[in-house]
């Protein structure tokens, strides 16, 4: 086969996936790549491909196979992706939650392109979101000094970086990241639970069905917990018609550090006050608050001990302990899902609850270190510290 005919089909695939058809543009890629295995460039594309399609374990082994059949090949076109394939690895690492994959990836392409900025870049922000706050901070020092950016990404870094050392120089509590983002959620939700209360919705209304006796029980999703029943944000009783208040998670800009709210760094919790080591993240969605546990045992089934904590606070929460006795309810929680050996995460949306379901979480966990030594918590998105 002509590298011709070859380069045509994958222009095509390119045109696919520039078309907003990254489905047409894999079956091409994949066609193709059976009888030209070894272009390096097309399995990089696929790469892509499988990123934008939403499977970053296909990417991830894609970019696997092509970086070891350039160690096989050793020629120059090999080489001249190798640098992109690497930006694609980190990316797929990022999503599958595998910060030490992505740190190896970024590492081994500045090896080679030291002044590559989209791997500083995407190192530093990959170690703020992991907690490593000293070596992100001069990562991103390095990425401002390179200059090899265009202005408004370097601007925008500066200012994320003067915003992260004052927070940090000011001793500021990383709680009132949660209370930004609660406050101005639950600003919005009182907003529009007020305007539709005007035509007779109601808020933060249980899901129910009638079970075979029937008796009202909460309606819980096929395959969740048992303790995981549903409130509905908005609904109108005339029609059951439901109303979600955001289609997604909230992001809030804490006043006078508004450039963290433009990716996750983890701050810590003073350690006088918990047990455990405690981060928080700039970015808390109240509405998609995600929990994460580490055990200091890699051997611990983390879901199956993390699993009754979640539970009872989340049922605590979704009768509104740590609300009103009309509103402030938890609506909904995930799944547990393992992330790493004895690591697990889950997310709530929080409803209106207070902030105080945080110190109670805390609480609970407090108990679960006396029998199940914790070595990170962390609170909102980023990376569990190893």
């Amino acid at each position: 086969m002509s590298d011709g005919f070859v380069d045509n089909i994958a222009e095509q695939a390119m045109l696919a996936l520039k078309g907003d058809d990254p489905e047409a543009a894999a079956r091409k890629l994949r066609s193709l790549l059976q009888t030209a295995p070894e272009r390096i460039d097309l399995h990089h594309a696929l790469a892509v491909t499988e990123l934008r399609l939403g499977d970053p374990a296909a990417a991830m082994q894609i970019c696997e196979l092509a970086e070891a059949k350039a160690h096989e090949q050793r020629d120059e076109r090999a080489g001249m992706i190798m640098p992109q394939l690497m930006l694609v690895k980190a990316s797929a690492a990022e999503d599958l939650r595998a910060p030490a994959t992505a740190q190896l990836a970024y590492e081994t392409l500045l090896e080679h392109e030291p002044f590559n900025p989209r791997a500083t870049q995407g190192l530093a922000w990959l170690l703020l979101a992991w907690g490593k706050l000293d070596e992100g901070i001069s990562t991103l020092e390095r990425y401002i000094d390179d200059k090899q950016d265009e202005p408004p990404y370097i601007e925008g870094a500066q200012a994320y970086l003067d915003a992260l050392r004052g927070f940090v120089r000011n001793d500021i509590h990383p709680e009132e990241f949660l209370k930004a983002h609660r406050g101005s959620y639950c600003e919005m939700f009182d907003h529009y639970a007020k305007q539709m209360a005007e035509k007779g919705w109601i808020a933060e209304a249980a899901r129910m069905t009638r079970d075979d006796d029937g008796r009202l029980v909460p309606v819980i999703p096929e395959g969740a917990r048992p303790y995981a029943a549903v409130r509905i944000d908005l609904v109108d009783p005339q029609t059951g018609q439901p109303g979600r208040v955001g289609d997604q998670p909230m992001m809030v800009a804490l006043a006078d550090y508004q450039p963290l709210a433009r990716a996750p760094a983890l701050i810590a919790w003073p350690d006088r006050d918990w047990p455990f080591p405690l981060l928080v993240s700039t970015q808390c969605p109240w509405n998609d608050l995600v929990v994460q546990l580490r055990f200091a045992d890699p051997e611990t089934d983390a879901v199956a001990v993390a699993d009754p904590v979640a539970g009872d606070w989340y049922s605590a929460g979704y009768e509104g302990r740590f609300g009103s006795a009309d509103a402030g309810r938890f609506h909904e929680i995930s799944d547990l899902e393992p992330c790493g050996p004895g690591a697990v995460r889950f997310s709530i949306d929080a409803g209106r609850a207070e902030t105080a379901a945080v110190h109670d979480l805390l609480r609970r966990l407090t108990v679960l270190h006396g029998q199940h030594p914790l070595a990170a918590v962390v609170i909102g998105r980023g990376y569990l510290p190893a």
